[in-house]
């Protein structure tokens, strides 16, 4: 006849299991984000692939839509800098992608459209000025499509990559142009009232969707994570 466990010897596998799940679940968690991470850097690549092909048909201009229907977040800096959804631009994309699906960062899913300051990021297909929320939604962000001075060299709607890289002094290699959700430690001070929604407000430390950094595309269509200035 086998003998029962006793209590003591429960008690032991129970604490064994404890600490084995203590040790373990970190490991896990890491694990998925990274797995998150690289999925995001794909629907990057993805979308890289998209604009090559596209500036292939059009004389190697980037996309271009009015101001008006750039939906922008709030400031970042005193200095007006903010960001643009890519809302207006997937129709535009919208042939050279199989699926509207790799607009959204994982890490950052589902897409949070309302009651967050996170909302922010968030920005609805849009033709001719017409919100298509059905049609899909991005939180991806970019900086250099955000400019409405066609007099700034980092303008890049309706210009070419190489073109832009000239005028910046630099090279496509070294620019960036579509970025991963991300709140940087230093805009808190002057951006955080801009940014809040309701009792909602982006944390002091900053916010990223990827370990205190962001996944970027550059000009030359590489994908590639940063560190930035985000408490982990």
């Amino acid at each position: 006849m086998r003998r029962a466990f006793t209590l003591f010897e429960l008690l032991v596998v129970v604490a064994i299991l404890a600490i084995l799940a203590a040790v373990l679940f970190p490991v896990f968690t890491q694990a998925k984000l990274a797995a998150k991470k690289t999925s995001c850097l794909s629907n990057l690549m993805q979308i890289g692939k998209a604009a090559l092909l596209y500036t292939g048909d059009f004389d190697g201009l980037m996309p271009w839509v009015p101001d008006s229907e750039l939906q922008l977040t709030p400031p970042v800096s005193s200095a007006g800098k903010r960001y643009c959804g890519m809302g207006s631009f997937m129709p535009l994309f919208g042939p050279y992608l199989k699926n509207v699906k790799v607009w959204e960062c994982p890490p950052a899913s589902p897409i949070v459209t309302g009651g967050s300051w996170m909302m922010h990021f968030a920005s609805p297909w849009r033709e001719s000025g017409v919100d298509r929320p059905e049609k899909g939604w991005s939180n991806y962000i970019s900086d250099k499509l955000a400019y409405t001075d066609p007099a700034n060299p980092r303008y890049l709607r309706g210009r070419s990559p190489e073109a832009v890289a000239d005028g910046i002094g630099t090279s496509v290699s070294s620019e960036e142009w579509l970025l991963s959700p991300f709140f940087e430690r230093t805009w808190w001070a002057y951006a955080a009232p801009l940014w809040t929604v309701g009792s909602s407000v982006p944390p002091r430390k900053g916010w990223s969707a990827h370990f205190a950094g962001r996944n970027q595309l550059y000009l030359d269509m590489r994908a590639k994570w940063v560190k930035k200035d985000i408490d982990p």
